[in-house]
């Protein structure tokens, strides 16, 4: 019988395809390839881990459960290759959840983040709220490094992080409590209930509360200025800032206190054994608010001093209280909308259609330079944007040896950014008049189509390709002199992306891998249409952006030992052009976003599991990543450096452990610097603002009271480091957690 035709007969059988998310293991003398965890991402359809044409990192509902997880980015801290800092992790207690991330070396702009297909990138920037997926909905994340934008479009050069949350397969019903101290201080609290019920349908219904002290991560540092001194102060630490300028650390922004809520409901409708409707709505917010700083400087009467012309050391500095102020988010939200189909069409077709919608808000303030920490003139900048994104997919086979995946996909992201003028710039609702803005549209609609061909049984290739059309039209306008408006014409280019894979199964316990792709990344629409000043400096977008592209290629394998024993191995080369930059088109003054770079990455990525005692799970990975910009009209002076959120070294090790009613794990990560200017000029470690090499350690304790009744112990930053990334992460802090499972 065709193979092909076989499987789709086995998934249709099982109501499997892309919801099948179980672990199972090859048993003793078993073919570890045939028993391998399935995964979707890599294909569009199903394959096993050993047959997929990538090195797939699976993080599975159970592997989360043994992690200390508020956000997405805890669960994917030891993920080989894949650099996360700030927001994305839970741990980073005092900041909101938009952050960077690399993935061998590229940056999160460029790495396509999807929950249940549907990118998590905005539409403004294209960032990513890392808080957006309920951790308690989460059935597993793959994490597929390589060039994928001929099977998912734009964002895909570095590769595809895809969160795949649960369905209602079985009864679930747990309720947890959290409570931390120190730089966790703050209390955590959900509950989550999924149930398939006997008249075909299913439901999942999910709410989740966090709320943080935070902590002081923020902090002013004041570099001398030319000019006689002022009034003499104590209290300054001399230190310098990250590019190894002397400067004095003169106090800190308070802290950032913080309330994160989480809310899910999906309906699932079994129309058969196999086809299945549902639909549901998410919605995610965090609003953070201050507290008041601390400077550390005193006058001679020991009065605190927070701004004038000031003398330290003999030397002229000069301080505003408008220094101190915290410029975060003050609100952030996201609704999300969803309804789609799973199943056959006809006996040898499977379709899946999808359509999404999600809403986000995003607001924050800002303080005028004459503003003090408690009021004075501000600006609100409001920019709600939006997300509209469908998919028809059909797979079915061809002939004996020959497999189709194909469909079409639209994307659509609205951003409507306003600035207003602010009476009190502590108050939004002190708004007076609107100052500028912009309108930003863009839309991608493309065809894609995979042909996975088995030459030998030991052999197959995949061949596919996308071809996207992607438009986009905006204005921007000023109120301030001098005003104007400007409406930028509808243009739009097409981009394809081929791709070529090969899997050999060498022998029934090792695989061979190679690619060769190329990908694409549409400009945002800030890139295009937004004009900002902050601090004197106009930063301008620039309409006629074209997208930046990748071409990537690598070899590899994995090789499975006795019972659960693994290692894998990749070599990986990305050459990365028509990056967007900023051209200092009068120093000080003006900079604007242009094409002008290009790069290459090229490093190799190992990793390996193994089972030495049925209680006990090792697991170790360490990534080399060699990033260097070879041209960049934009700044001459980055070309030869290494690019920025790059790290040279990753490594992470794992040690999860379960014996009776108790648990554990230990878990080891170790970031190299990292550069976040493109000169690679903040080569200081250990001051605010710098980004350090670190070595972090996580321990957990867990022991099982009844069935229905577990307690979890964590210590976060076990040896209390004291690490920079660009904030100050959090020092060695303990969270207790009570789990009911009914």
């Amino acid at each position: 019988m065709n193979t092909r035709l076989h499987k789709v007969q086995i998934l249709s059988a099982l109501g499997l395809v892309c919801g099948l998310f179980n672990t199972t293991h090859a048993a003793a003398g078993e073919d570890p390839a045939e028993l391998d965890e399935v995964v979707v991402t890599a294909t569009r359809t199903t394959a096993t881990l050993a047959d997929a044409p990538a090195a797939v990192t699976v993080v599975g509902a159970k592997n989360i459960e043994t992690k200390n997880a508020s956000r997405l980015g805890d669960a994917l801290d030891r993920v080989p290759g894949l650099y996360l800092r700030d927001g994305a992790l839970g741990s980073s207690q005092g900041t909101s959840g938009t952050s960077g991330m690399s993935l061998r070396g590229i940056d999160q702009n460029k790495t396509l983040i999807l929950l249940d297909g549907q990118p998590l990138q905005d539409g403004r920037s294209g960032k990513v709220n890392w808080r957006i997926p309920f951790v308690e909905d989460i059935e597993r994340i793959e994490v597929v490094p390589g060039a994928f934008s001929s099977l998912y479009g734009s964002n895909a050069i570095g590769g595809v992080v895809s969160v795949i949350t649960k369905q209602p397969v079985k009864h679930e019903l747990t309720a947890k409590v959290k409570k931390g101290w120190s730089d966790a201080s703050g209390e955590d609290a959900s509950v989550y209930w999924r149930e398939k019920l006997n008249n075909g349908f299913g439901i999942v219904v999910g709410y989740g509360q966090q709320r943080r002290d935070s902590y002081v991560n923020d902090f002013v540092v004041r570099t001398p200025v030319a000019g006689a001194a002022g009034t003499t102060v104590t209290g300054a630490q001399p230190i310098t800032t990250r590019d190894g300028a002397p400067a004095y650390l003169v106090g800190d922004k308070g802290t950032t206190p913080w309330d994160s809520t989480n809310a899910t409901t999906k309906v699932f409708y079994n129309l058969n054994e196999r086809d299945k409707l549902y639909t549901g709505i998410t919605y995610q917010s965090i609003d953070e608010g201050y507290t008041r700083f601390n400077t550390y400087l005193r006058d001679a009467a020991g009065t605190p001093v927070s701004g004038g012309t000031l003398g330290i050391n003999g030397q002229r500095v000069t301080l505003a209280e408008s220094n101190f102020v915290n410029n975060s988010p003050l609100h952030e939200a996201a609704t999300r909308y969803f309804v789609g189909y799973d199943g056959t069409a006809g006996d040898n077709h499977l379709l899946k259609i999808d359509l999404a919608k999600i809403d986000r808000a995003y607001s924050f303030t800002q303080s005028g330079a004459a503003s003090s920490w408690s009021g004075g003139t501000g600006t609100l900048t409001d920019t709600p944007n939006s997300g509209i994104d469908g998919t028809v997919q059909l797979s079915f086979p061809l002939g004996t040896r020959q497999f189709w995946v194909t469909g079409l996909a639209l994307h659509r992201d609205y951003a409507n950014q306003r600035s207003y003028v602010l009476g009190d710039w502590r108050d939004p609702g002190t708004r007076t008049s609107v100052s500028g803005g912009y309108n930003g549209y863009s839309m991608t609609s493309a065809v894609f189509a995979q042909d996975e061909i088995r030459i030998a049984d030991a052999l197959k290739f995949f061949l596919g390709g996308r071809v996207d059309r992607w438009e986009t039209r905006g204005d921007n306008f000023k109120n301030t002199a001098p005003a104007g408006t400007t409406a930028f014409p509808a243009r739009g280019t097409s981009a394809f992306s081929p791709k070529l894979s090969a899997v050999y199964q060498a022998t029934p316990a090792a695989t061979l891998r190679a690619s060769f792709g190329k990908s694409f990344r549409a400009p945002t629409n800030e890139d295009m249409y937004t004009t900002s000043t902050i601090n004197g400096l106009t930063t301008q977008g620039d309409p006629n952006l074209q997208p930046e592209r990748g071409t990537t290629w690598e070899i590899g394998g994995e090789m499975h030992f006795t019972g659960e024993t693994k290692a894998t191995a990749t070599y990986f080369e990305n050459e990365l052009s028509n990056l967007i930059y900023l051209k200092q088109v009068t120093p000080l003054v003006l900079s604007q976003r242009i094409n002008a770079g290009k790069a290459k990455i090229r490093g190799i990525e190992l990793a390996a599991t193994a089972r030495p005692t049925d209680w006990l799970m090792l697991d170790a990975n360490y990534s080399y990543i060699d990033s260097k910009m070879l041209e960049n009209s934009a700044d001459p002076l980055s070309v030869g450096k290494r690019l920025t959120d790059s790290p040279k070294n990753l490594c992470g090790i794992g040690m999860t452990a379960q014996r009776g009613a108790w648990s554990g794990v230990l878990g080891v990560r170790y970031i190299s610097h990292v550069y976040a200017t493109a000169r690679n000029t903040d080569v200081v470690e250990g001051v605010p603002t710098g980004y350090d090499s670190y070595t972090m350690t996580d321990a957990r304790v867990g022991y099982a009271f009844s069935a229905n009744v577990k307690g979890n112990l964590a210590i976060n930053n076990l040896f209390d480091k004291k690490v920079y990334s660009y904030f100050l992460m959090p020092r060695r802090n303990l969270v207790a957690e009570l789990v009911f499972d009914f």
